[in-house]
């Protein structure tokens, strides 16, 4: 299986089966590695991260589904850590993104511009695996004016960074073998929800 070089995280290669249960399975590992560093950061208190981890693995059979919020940890852990600290999922998932960024060596760009450049179906309708992907690890990604340029979007790094790996494998496969330039994008949590609605219409 590929490996996503800066978090460790596999995903399926090319031939293998496209479907919930493998999305599952990834979602996990991304939850998994954002909780590690989450707990070596110093996030969580001592006890918090085993259980929060543990409720979000448990919830991913009922929540693993294209372009569901829930079924990204970052977004799952800010809304349980919201009713605990008494704040906003906002501030949660601020707080948890400036220490998985740190963490990641600031590998992912944050995003603060606006909506993105280029058509929400121009990538899909090149590559519907892209969709697939994007869909279900909730990362809506699109061609940046270019077909050799795309940007994934995340409230969550890792999962940005795993997303883009991804669909850079499934790119390169379908296109004429060239590997396009990747742009793993973290964005607020506003932004992200907006963006999910507008690619969950796309056809």
């Amino acid at each position: 299986m590929p490996v996503e070089e800066i978090t460790g995280v596999a995903f399926p290669g090319l031939n293998a089966p496209k479907e919930a249960g493998v999305f599952g399975h990834v979602l996990a590992a991304i939850g998994e590695c954002c909780s590690v560093h989450l707990n070596e950061a110093g996030y969580f208190t001592e006890g918090e991260c085993a259980g929060v981890l543990k409720a979000y693995q448990s919830g991913l059979s009922v929540c693993c589904e294209p372009w569901n919020p829930a079924a990204d940890f970052v977004a799952f852990t800010a809304e349980t850590q919201a009713k605990a600290h008494g704040l906003s999922a906002e501030v949660e998932v601020s707080r948890m993104q400036k220490l998985l960024r740190w963490a990641l060596g600031d590998r992912v760009r944050c995003w603060t511009f606006g909506l993105l450049p280029g058509a929400v179906e121009g990538l899909y309708r090149q590559c519907e695996t892209a969709r697939v992907v994007s869909g279900y690890l909730a990362c809506p990604s699109m061609l940046g004016g270019e077909l050799s340029i795309v940007h994934t979007t995340s409230v969550n790094p890792v999962a940005a960074l795993v997303a883009a790996a991804w669909i850079q494998q499934e790119l390169t496969a379908h296109g004429d073998g060239d590997a396009p330039f990747m742009f793993p994008l973290m964005v607020d949590r506003p932004f992200w929800l907006t963006t999910l609605q507008r690619h969950l219409g796309a056809k």
